[in-house]
């Protein structure tokens, strides 16, 4: 009998390292006073659902790297670690100024010595790693040059947990698993040889099949070798851990280390790296697309949030009026007090906050100890913890309000501005100097102006880059005639067809793409996934937005209908719907994008028949192919119909809302019948 094999324990102590700062100034004001990491989201801190995150993958010890606002951090971390099975450390260092430089003050500190996960602070997932971790240690022990593995997520062109402003361009070997090459993309770029992508011959030569990918979303989740943080300290012009290390590491031919990946698609990841993604992810995390790690699983100890019908989680002690009404989507905290004919829809409110009467909050954050008083309206703005809004203040959408500002009664606080209650260190001011042009007679706060150089170079080089990146920003805002005439003259002049190129309307090209692409499905019968990846090609490679693509592909299917047509021809109403309906369905995602669609139905209809008695015949059966295809919800029905916009506009749009009002009559009918069986119940 042969002499058994000595086996040698593999057991290793899992590390992560949590790159606490972002080393970006994008939730500025609010990160002049916290940290990124520190942020609510949902009621709950962001590194709260990384350690989570961390905890289920089996990770026994943490190092959290923080800079800016350290202290705050460690006391988070403190409190976090009585509760944890992990150990936790933090480490800090007020000179790191990028990633590079965090990894190098790791590598000098030398605290890893095993394969370790690398994660930001603002990571919020539910996967687990097993596969990942088994795969890494696999190939490290085949091959040592593999120093790295990267998490990618697949997601539609359109996936709300996408970055708008950022992208990323891999070309991917699925046979080894190895990335190789890696390109950052932006949304804007401020050269024609920026928007290119340069990759050496020879990676044809070593893999004779390759992917090139722009349908992954990079999680920033690594696992990576003890050599990384070395390399960060022998090449110390690497500061990204992508754009420089990686791009770095595929590109040279000295090194010798190769990158891989792993490729998920049924969890969920994502970074909160912009105020973008800070309305993304709270919404995917109140829709429950982070399960477990939801309002109701009550992360921190003595929280006790209870889910109810509609998405809305409250806390056993909000104080609600009678005839308040919670909307769909609601996140409310311990403590709140909520006043009459308040209306809250799409919406995440703090603890200890007291919203007065007649408030109207939709699709804001409001943040803990906030106080709003009667006959405010706030929309799609964050408002950070402390602040007052005194009575009838409207803040429009896109607004970070910082700590302890005070808005004064009957001011209207402009879309996307940032104001802070912090003196003005740059000016010399010891003390705060409140304009009252930006937070009214009786306010406390100042217009918080953001510094001409950029952390990031990419958003300095192409302010467009930052503006996308921005809560509620809508991408029709931006001026790309303006900024396509600037590009041409300062890079192109001398080419002829370049200024061709910018002389032609955007819009108008549009146009023609868009018709001309339905024209082609409707005779060539694609399928309506065909059709659907076509027109959103067309949208991104036009920076559109889905609201400039339903205001033409609506009316585009709507006139493919003959309504001289006979039973079986596929130019009936029915036949034309049945078919072409859902590529309308594919172009709306939420509520929102549902009224929209609704009111470009009306005046489609309106436009292309004037005839009311002829428009009424393609609209009554679309508003109910709409609702009972689910393209639009019952209560965005109503929004539509008892909006004052439907009621307006020419006798032809006007015979159509009334049109609409039998079925309204109909749902409003089917929801009381609902409410009184729940009353019932209860």
């Amino acid at each position: 009998m042969p002499p058994k094999e000595k086996v040698e324990s593999t057991e290793q102590l899992l590390q992560a390292v949590i790159l606490a700062d972002s080393f970006d100034e994008r939730f500025q004001p609010i990160t002049l006073e916290t940290a990124r990491c520190l942020l609510p989201l949902c009621n709950v801190p962001l590194i709260s659902y990384t350690f989570e995150f961390l905890a289920v993958a089996g990770v026994q010890e943490i190092y959290v790297f923080c800079c800016s606002h350290s202290e705050k951090v460690k006391d988070y971390v403190k409190q976090y670690e009585k509760t944890s099975n992990m150990k936790i450390h933090t480490i800090v260092s007020q000179e790191c100024y990028s990633v590079g430089d965090a990894m190098r003050e790791l590598d000098a500190k030398q605290l890893i010595d095993t394969d370790f996960i690398l994660v930001s602070g603002d990571v919020v997932s539910n996967m687990k790693l097993d596969k990942v971790l088994e795969e890494h240690r696999a190939r490290r022990q085949a091959d040592k040059s593999a120093i790295m593995t990267m998490v990618l997520k697949k997601a539609s062109p359109h996936h709300r947990s996408r970055a708008v402003g950022d992208g990323s361009l891999f070309v991917l070997d699925q046979s080894s698993k190895e990335c190789l090459h890696y390109q950052p993309v932006k949304a804007f770029k401020s050269t024609r040889q920026d928007r290119r992508m340069t990759m050496d011959m020879e990676i044809f030569e070593k893999h004779p099949e390759i992917q090139i990918r722009n349908d992954l979303i990079d999680c920033q989740i690594d696992i990576c070798s003890v050599e990384v943080p070395a390399l960060f300290t022998e090449n110390f012009d690497y500061q990204d851990i992508r754009a420089d290390f990686v791009h770095g590491i595929l590109t040279s031919d000295l090194l010798g280390k190769t990158i891989h990946f792993h490729e998920v698609s049924d969890v969920y990841a994502a970074r909160v790296r912009s105020t973008q993604m800070y309305d993304a992810v709270s919404k995917d995390i109140i829709s429950r697309w982070t399960f477990p790690m939801v309002p109701d699983s009550n992360l921190p100890t003595g929280d006790c949030y209870e889910y109810r019908r509609g998405l809305v989680y409250k806390e056993k002690s909000v104080v609600l009026s009678r005839t308040c009404v919670v909307e769909e989507k609601v996140v409310i905290g311990a403590n709140t007090q909520i006043a009459e004919n308040s209306v809250l829809s799409n919406c995440v409110i703090g603890k200890n906050c007291v919203i007065g009467a007649n408030v109207k909050i939709d699709n804001a954050y409001i943040w803990d100890n906030v106080t709003v008083k009667d006959n405010c309206v706030v929309q799609r703005s964050i408002i950070a913890n402390g602040a007052v809004l005194e009575q009838g203040v409207t803040v429009s959408k896109g607004c970070l309000i910082s700590f302890n500002v005070i808005i004064g009664a009957n001011t209207t606080v402009p879309p996307y501005s940032r104001i802070t209650a912090l003196p003005d260190e740059e000016e010399g001011e010891d003390e705060l100097v409140s304009e009252p042009a930006v937070v009214g007679a009786t306010g406390h706060g100042r217009s918080f102006k953001e510094a001409e150089d950029s952390d990031d170079e990419e958003d300095q080089v192409d302010p467009r880059n930052k503006q996308v990146n921005r809560l509620a920003f809508d991408m029709s805002a931006l001026n790309f005639e303006t900024l396509q005439q600037e590009e041409s003259a300062s890079e192109f002049e001398s080419e002829a067809s370049d200024v061709e190129e910018d002389e032609v309307n955007p819009a108008e090209e549009l146009d023609r793409e868009i018709t001309q692409t339905l024209e082609r499905a409707f005779k060539e019968d694609h399928d309506v996934d065909i059709a659907a990846l076509e027109l959103n090609t067309l949208r991104m490679a036009s920076n559109s937005n889905f609201h400039e693509m339903r205001k033409r592909i609506i009316p585009g299917v709507l006139k493919n209908i003959d309504l001289s047509a006979k039973a079986g021809s596929k130019k009936t109403v029915k036949a034309v719907l049945t078919q072409w309906g859902p590529l309308i369905g594919k172009m709306i995602h939420d509520e929102e994008d549902q009224v929209d669609g609704l009111f470009i139905l009306q005046k489609a209809c309106a436009t292309i028949y004037e005839d009311p008695a002829l428009a009424q015949k393609i609209f009554a059966p679309t508003l109910r192919y709409f609702y009972d295809e689910e393209i639009a919800e019952e209560d965005s029905i109503l929004k539509w119909y008892h909006s004052e916009a439907s009621r307006d506009g020419t006798e032809t749009e006007k015979r159509l809302h009334k049109v609409a009002t039998p079925m309204i009559e109909f749902l409003e009918q089917s929801e009381s019948e609902e409410d009184d069986e729940d009353e019932d119940s209860e």
